[in-house]
């Protein structure tokens, strides 16, 4: 794959995986809206966002992690290969998906917004900073220490 397709590639799989939480999160509000079962205890709504936090707190960082290894070539002043490139941002694309729609499974099971919601708006504005532009693929890194010249890869 050249860079060219592997960034019309990133761009249709950032599009899809963007669309997948909003869809869920306008479901989660038309059953909020329109659902007759009870919320649910106070407890389990707690255990829900604590535990979908702790996942996104181990996922998410993991991710940058392994992305991290797939751009090994760019920390060396190398442009990253395609596919490197690809498995890379997916990488981060689906913990910070998983870790919303986690959040979001929460909204839907225990029929409450908050605080079970926030994790979800985390992951998403993370997902939304994260859009794909291939640099890492066509623009290799000079000197990391060089303001000017130093840009984190996406």
């Amino acid at each position: 794959m050249n860079p060219r397709r592997t960034l019309l590639v990133a761009w249709i799989v950032w599009f899809v995986m963007l669309t997948i939480p909003f869809v869920l999160f306008l479901a989660v509000l038309f059953r909020q809206n329109f659902g007759s079962s009870p919320e649910a205890s106070e407890a389990v709504v707690n255990r829900w966002f604590i535990g979908s936090m702790i996942f996104c707190g181990l996922a998410v960082p993991a991710a940058f992690f392994l992305q991290a290894r797939a751009f090994k070539g760019y920390w060396q002043g190398h442009c990253v290969e395609p596919r490197a490139y690809l498995r890379g941002m997916i990488t981060i694309w689906a913990s910070l998906e998983l870790s919303g729609l986690i959040a979001l499974i929460g909204c839907w099971a225990t029929r409450t917004m908050i605080p079970t919601m926030l994790p979800a708006l985390i992951a998403f504005m993370l997902f939304v900073m994260l859009w794909p532009n291939g640099h890492a693929m066509t623009r290799p890194l000079v000197s990391e220490h060089d303001g000017a010249d130093y840009e984190e890869p996406r």
